[in-house]
């Protein structure tokens, strides 16, 4: 694997000349925008769908002093790196949505700070894999929920579930293996607006 060295002087520079409205910087998921004079190695870089510029490489840590400035501490793991990079996981991974026709709710849901699914208020039962997202050990699922019209005579049994199951694949098709490793609701008599992220562990 090459070596990427990032000045974050310079993607600053970058970002600042860019239009539009100001961009942030996140290091290992942890917002660093303000951080200057120091270099990286061994990283992932991707920018979201606002924007944002994504700089994954373990082992390097962000703390913020009281002033409110952005230190990096740590130093490069390249084996964590390597893991990172190829996202191999041992097991499968899956998505499953079961609406109910009383919670009437839609979900914008994202993995490691990229859209991954967007759920409408009609949105019928789906499960999707994962895997593909989600990288050896913790990783960030958000939920973003906008309640619709309340639907008549919701109570809080009438229950919408979010869940993600891990499996192997069998004869051709994947066999779950119970419980849940995360699993998020949402009730009829829930009509609050929400923006919530969970950590998952993957193997």
């Amino acid at each position: 694997m090459r070596t990427l060295i990032l000045s974050l002087s310079a993607l600053a520079t970058l970002l600042v000349a860019a239009p539009a409205t100001a961009l942030d910087v996140y290091i290992n998921g942890t917002k660093a925008t303000g951080l200057k004079n120091v270099d990286l190695v061994n990283c992932q870089v991707r920018f979201d769908g606002d924007g944002n510029l994504h700089i994954i490489s373990p082992g390097y840590t962000i703390q913020t002093d009281k002033d409110g400035v952005p230190r990096l501490g740590g130093e490069s793991d390249l084996v964590g790196v390597k893991d990172t990079l190829a996202g191999k996981l041992k097991m499968r991974y899956v998505l499953v949505y079961r609406p109910n026709p009383k919670v009437n709710y839609q979900f914008d849901v994202s993995v490691n700070n990229k859209p991954f699914k967007k759920i409408g208020l009609d949105q019928g039962p789906f499960t999707v894999e994962v895997t593909q997202d989600l990288r050896p050990g913790a990783n960030t699922i958000k939920v973003v929920g906008k309640p619709g019209d309340a639907p008549p005579a919701g109570n809080e049994t009438d229950v919408a579930t979010l869940q993600i199951f891990r499996g192997e694949e069998k004869d051709g098709r994947f066999v779950a293996k119970p419980p849940a490793v995360w699993e998020f609701a949402r009730a009829a008599i829930d009509r609050t607006a929400l923006d919530r992220a969970y950590s998952v562990v993957a193997e």
